[in-house]
């Protein structure tokens, strides 16, 4: 018997049906790797294994990432093998220890060693760091043991060089060896600014002679953890990695010490979901009988019905005679967002009534359903929100109850406060919150839009700013400021006595209420000093637009 095994994802789909059908005729054992670089082509493959009439002693192996597109039916069909990494920084600087050999590590003098084990410190951050997506990294990247093995060459070569040189005790040429990463390893993958510069920060806190002599950042982020062993053993380096503790601490990455609150919120959440969906997933579509489904539906959508119901007889009831005026071209900015931001609530609540009432009559008995009406109730059951309810209202909530109370939230304050603002011509010279808009970026860059009228400058030499003093934003520089309530911050906590963010601790709550905050767009070019006073002054932030 012989092991044959191949590595897809480079043309070999013809070489590996060969292989197959020559493993079964022989009885030999086959080994197919990296199937999801291969996906479109596994149907075919699961067709050639059914078609097969194998040697009593042939087996195939077959590895593959998670994908969504993965053939259920052969995944149904074999012995299934789950293996995953254990996580932390810990475990995975001792994995990549293990996966090296004595004599490749101790070739050379200790220095390479010692920055050798610094590109694998350094890949474990960059690995971890993915657990607290989206404050570690905005999205998951794919950094592979081929990043650190290309770091490692790069280590090995800048080392050689430095030994050839006249002067060999220069040590290594830390500039090359930071943009080789930058700009060609890891940096590559980074196509987000903010991710960008998180990777340029980690390489300049790695990679400097001060961390070989053991050298200590002032920010209070050790990195290494300890000092390296000026040494080639590598057990010398396992020791130390051993000191580490086993559960990671976000402090330890340089991020807030409450960031795994977020983490297991998250965590939690997509725990809820899957056991929402294993509850009502066999129902909801593996059952085409009617009677089953209205069943389902009676028991699933009622406190659905009962919410909205209530609704419409309390809050909804008092706004069904206001009229929502269209937008004429005379109207301001702000104007003519609130004026269509109520009309959008207005179709949303229409829309959400029209359907939850003709499921009621479907359960009832009194309506016949429909494929648009059995999808929005699947996605009821599942605990999600349709997709034609949340469209056109891109922070909508994904719970469906949520949805409806946050939806005649919405409405009752557009149609009812913002309408009345609109009729008296005072938009926005009383506070504001956010909260009472389906699309609040939307407001702030109609304010934009009329602030750069006013000013007659611009709306790319505007920038935003926003302070706890009012008086710092009343002047020409700033024609149109705004008062802001009921803004709620995660991470951090509000000092009243100096007015000012300060960072959250891990005894701090996970949210906190701001006080009234006062915004505006203020002029760049006219006035470049009265902006940077301004968000320098005491309890002043510039926000970025980046993030409107």
């Amino acid at each position: 018997m012989n092991f044959h095994q191949l590595a897809m994802g480079g043309g070999q789909n013809d070489d590996a049906i060969r292989l197959l059908h020559e493993a079964a005729r022989t009885g030999d054992w086959i080994c197919l790797k990296n199937l999801h670089l291969v996906i479109s082509w596994v149907p075919l493959l699961e067709k050639e294994l059914k078609n097969l009439q194998p040697h009593e002693n042939f087996r195939c192996w077959l590895t593959t990432e998670a994908h969504a597109k993965f053939p259920t039916i052969l995944l149904e069909t074999s012995l299934k093998v789950t293996y995953e990494a254990p996580p932390g920084v810990k475990k995975n600087i001792l994995r990549t220890l293990e996966s090296w050999n004595q004599n490749w590590f101790g070739q050379g003098n200790d220095l390479r060693s010692r920055v050798i084990f610094l590109c694998a410190h350094f890949h474990a951050i960059m690995q971890e760091r993915r657990t607290y997506i989206p404050q570690g990294w905005t999205k998951f990247y794919e950094f592979s043991q081929s990043d650190l093995q290309s770091a490692c060459e790069t280590v090995s070569l800048l080392v050689k060089a430095g030994e050839s040189m006249k002067n060999p005790g220069s040590g290594i040429d830390w500039v090359t060896l930071i943009g080789v990463l930058e700009q060609a390893v890891y940096g590559s993958r980074v196509d987000n600014e903010f991710d960008s510069r998180l990777v340029r920060e980690y390489l300049a806190m790695f990679f400097k002679s001060e961390t070989l002599e053991g050298g200590r950042r002032k920010s209070g982020v050790d990195i290494p953890a300890f000092d390296l062993p000026a040494s080639t053993n590598m057990a010398d380096f396992r020791a130390r990695v051993d000191q580490l503790p086993d559960l990671d601490n976000p402090a330890s990455f340089g991020m807030a010490p409450n960031a795994d609150r977020s983490l297991q919120r998250i965590n939690s959440t997509k725990a809820i979901a899957s056991l929402r969906q294993l509850a009502t997933g066999g129902a909801s579509e593996g059952s085409h009988s009617t009677a089953v489904d209205i069943k389902l539906w009676r028991t699933q959508l009622a406190p659905l019905f009962t919410i909205w119901e209530n609704v419409n007889k309390g809050q909804l009831s008092k706004l069904r005679g206001i009229d929502i005026r269209p937008v004429t071209p005379d109207d301001s900015p702000t104007v003519a967002f609130v004026l269509m931001d109520a009309a959008e609530a207005s179709r949303l609540g229409e829309l959400v009534t029209t359907a939850l009432t003709t499921l009621q009559k479907v359960v009832n008995g009194t309506a016949l359903s429909t494929p648009d009406l059995q999808v929005q109730a699947k996605a009821l059951i599942r605990g999600e929100v349709p997709e034609t309810w949340a469209s056109t209202w891109p922070s909508a909530p994904e719970e469906p109850s949520l949805y409806l109370q946050g939806l005649a939230k919405r409405i009752v304050a557009l149609k009812g406060d913002w309408i009345r603002r609109v009729q008296s011509r005072d938009v926005t010279g009383q506070p504001v919150s956010l909260s009472d808009f389906l699309r609040p970026d939307v407001f702030l860059n109609a304010l934009r839009q009329q602030t750069a009228r006013r000013l007659a400058v611009s709306i790319d030499n505007l920038h935003l700013v926003s302070t706890f003093e009012p008086h710092l934003l009343r002047d020409d520089s700033s024609p149109l400021p705004i008062t802001v309530q009921e803004l709620i911050l995660e991470g951090c906590a509000f000092d009243e006595s100096k007015r000012i963010l300060v960072e959250g601790q891990r005894t701090s709550s996970l949210v906190s209420v701001l006080p009234p905050l006062t915004i505006a767009w203020m002029s760049k070019v006219a006035h470049p000093e009265r902006t940077a006073s301004s968000a320098r002054a005491a309890g002043t932030i510039s926000l970025p637009e980046s993030q409107l």
